[in-house]
């Protein structure tokens, strides 16, 4: 079993569930992909002052 939670703490190994995701692709929470739809959260990731990283741990830590 993969523990999503301890991934995402250690940073590392969180862009591959396993061979759920083909190569060359990232999951992301839902919320994530919800948050980035604001412009403003939108602008500041272009800017490259907020990360997906960032806001995929935000919106997973919501629902422990």
């Amino acid at each position: 079993m993969i523990d999503v939670e301890k991934l995402l703490k250690e940073g590392k190994g969180f862009h591959k569930y396993g061979g759920v995701a083909p190569e060359g692709f990232v999951l992301v929470h839902e919320k994530t992909l919800e948050d980035l739809r604001l412009f403003d959260n939108w602008m500041l990731w272009t800017e490259n002052k907020l990360s997906i990283r960032d806001l995929n741990i935000k919106n997973f830590d919501k629902y422990k």
